[in-house]
């Protein structure tokens, strides 16, 4: 079977040596190029058609964008080279500005060869592949936009009432009788706001409630 042609994109040349080095170890892998630029790499895929190309998405340094708009221009010109980030960058909107531009793949510059290697065959057959240590960070990030969207969406008139008093520094008795309900009913409301915005008493989602301006 013919090894995996790579095409390395990388504006750091001691890093593109490196990364070499580390890839031609692996017995079904080929290097077959270098690019230091946006430029240099759309020249080097028209010249050499690799299969995959590991993309610094910070290209040149002073760039944060040089990477995915040569992402981009591969996708449109380009389709069959798969384009993996290869970056420094575990955060969440570079993965989805780099995905969105085309690539099939995001690893983490200090991965261990192995794992590279395996993101390039992976991706060369044809799936896709987000680097572990990343997939933590962005779910971790999901969660808590999604706790926040669902603390903000799914607080009922009547909750976000009871959270209005209870910052006021109204009792669960004194809402009761402002809101004409029993103190178990305001009690009730209280285990609900709480599970909603993931705390735990009454200081707690009084911060919570002012920091997602659910009160006034």
């Amino acid at each position: 079977m013919a090894p995996i042609r790579v095409l390395i994109a990388d504006d750091m040349g001691l890093h593109r040596e490196l990364l070499r080095r580390l890839l031609e170890r692996q017995g079904d892998i080929e290097v077959i190029g270098e690019a230091s630029s946006p430029e240099e790499v759309l020249q080097r895929v028209a010249q050499r058609e690799p299969d995959v190309v590991l993309m610094d998405l910070r290209m040149p340094r002073h760039d944060p964008k040089g990477g995915i708009r040569a992402t981009q221009q591969l996708a449109l010109n380009h389709p069959a080279v798969k384009v993996i980030a290869l970056t420094e960058s575990d955060d969440e909107n570079d993965v989805r500005a780099v995905t969105l531009a085309g690539a099939k793949g995001y690893v983490l510059k200090n991965s261990k060869a192995e794992r590279i290697a395996d993101a390039i065959r992976n991706v060369h057959g044809g799936k896709g592949w987000l680097d572990p240590d990343v997939t933590q960070h962005v779910l971790g990030d999901y969660r808590r936009a999604s706790r926040e969207a669902g603390g903000r969406l799914g607080l009922t008139p009547t909750e976000q009432q009871v959270l209005q008093l209870v910052a006021s520094g109204r009792t669960a008795r004194e809402i009761g009788e402002q809101l004409f309900m029993a103190e178990k009913t305001v009690k009730n409301h209280l285990s609900t706001i709480y599970r909603k915005l993931d705390v735990r008493n009454s200081s707690q989602a009084v911060a919570e409630g002012y920091r997602r301006g659910l009160i006034a």
